[in-house]
């Protein structure tokens, strides 16, 4: 989008921000702008697009709270990546207005865990698998289960950080609030059986140990195995 095509839309039904946002947006999407570049003033930005400099500030303050500029005081506005706490409030409070139900969420859950455990197959360090392994140590030797799911939950998340995939990572980032709810619920109510909450702890160990031997037809039985526990409680709750 160049500044002629603003300058067209202005005449259109959007406000004058809204293709000012557009504009920052594509010059970020192609490339033009790209991470610790210095954006030009709003004066600037202003004479160029033929509009208020309120308008440029208006987006300019949006641009921030989203994590995409940092403005600098005495020095100037530049190019940032920190939009995860945004993003992820705001994905949180869409997927609450929907009403996304657990069994939805299990459901992208058991896709992107697989994905998740083969790249950590290929890609995690030895600290990494070290801080899984402790993390499955902590959720055997919690003291109540709302300790025990709290480290069931940072098992998966060490996990898909282990994957070294960042569109995976943020992904997974921004539904974090959901998916510590959801583990936080069915970690519990699965601990009140003792068959099933052993046949939990199992998986998550064969799921470990299909990491540290890089086997992944095992790590998938086990992850399978794991996912089978949880959708047997999921269809009891709709019950």
């Amino acid at each position: 989008m160049d500044i002629n095509e603003i300058k067209d839309k202005k005449s259109g039904t959007k406000k004058t921000y809204e293709y000012v946002f557009e504009y920052f947006s594509e010059q970020i999407i192609s490339g033009k702008l790209k991470i610790n570049d210095k954006i030009p003033t709003e004066r600037e930005i202003a004479e160029q697009l033929g509009c208020s400099r309120n308008s440029i500030r208006e987006v300019m303050h949006l641009l921030e709270i989203n994590g995409l500029i940092d403005c600098v005081q005495g020095s100037g506005n530049y190019v940032r990546c920190d939009p995860q706490d945004y993003m992820l409030k705001s994905v949180n409070m869409v997927m609450a207005l929907m009403d996304i139900q657990y069994t939805e969420v299990f459901h992208i859950r058991t896709g992107y865990e697989m994905v998740a455990l083969r790249l950590a197959m290929e890609n995690a360090t030895e600290e990494e698998i070290a801080s899984i392994h402790e993390a499955l140590i902590n959720m055997e030797e919690a003291d109540n289960p709302e300790e025990s799911a709290s480290w069931d939950n940072e098992f998966h998340r060490r996990l898909i950080h282990a994957s070294h995939n960042r569109l995976l990572i943020l992904y997974c980032s921004m539904i974090s609030e959901f998916m510590k709810r959801f583990i936080s619920v069915y970690h519990e109510r699965i601990s009140h059986d003792e068959q099933h909450a052993a046949a939990l702890r199992r998986s998550h160990w064969n799921i470990y140990d299909s990491l540290v031997n890089k086997d992944y037809p095992s790590g998938a039985l086990a992850m399978n195995k794991h996912f089978d526990i949880v959708e047997e409680q999921l269809d009891l709750s709709e019950k």
